[in-house]
């Protein structure tokens, strides 16, 4: 796929643009991977093997940034990101319940995304939450700690947003 097909010229300037904020290329990779997920939602190979060539860094490192970190996307998502920490404060005060009232409330199962499109549901090691725990976060938002009750109406919040 061609960069024209890739990216707008808008694009490739913010690209270029963040790029130049680092004397060392290779610097710019979680930066570029970032800016380029949030204009596509995701990280495609296309798009990861972009980012390499333009940095001059191997193809394999940017896939193992982005599959590494758990912000990072390599696979279309939900419209709205369900991350459940299962690190030890949480696990010991009850993910794992949560985790399964999640699957049976939304009906998939974790890594996978709900039939609309709304939802996508996955387990990360730690959100910083631990004082809060069971902690879940939805796009960038931290919960906690949660319930099913309290599950229920933060979905629904959820449901009504873009």
């Amino acid at each position: 796929m061609s960069v024209q097909e890739l990216f707008s010229d808008a694009e490739l300037k913010s690209i270029q643009e963040i790029a130049s904020r680092y004397e060392e290329p290779g610097s710019a990779l979680m930066p570029l991977l970032h800016y380029v997920q949030q204009i596509r939602g995701y990280l495609g190979e296309d798009e990861m093997a972009f980012i390499a060539d333009f940095l001059g860094i191997t193809r394999v490192r940017a896939y193992e940034v982005a599959t590494y970190y758990t912000l990072y996307y390599t696979k279309p998502r939900g419209r709205h990101t369900i991350q459940v920490c299962r690190n030890l404060s949480c696990t010991l005060a009850g993910a794992e319940g949560i985790v399964d009232f999640l699957k049976k409330e939304l009906e998939i199962e974790v890594g996978g995304t709900t039939a609309d499109g709304m939802f996508s549901l996955v387990e990360v090691e730690c959100i910083g939450s631990c004082d809060k725990a069971p902690a879940i976060m939805i796009d960038g938002d931290h919960h906690g700690p949660v319930t099913p009750e309290s599950l229920r109406e933060i979905l629904n919040t959820y449901r009504g947003k873009p």
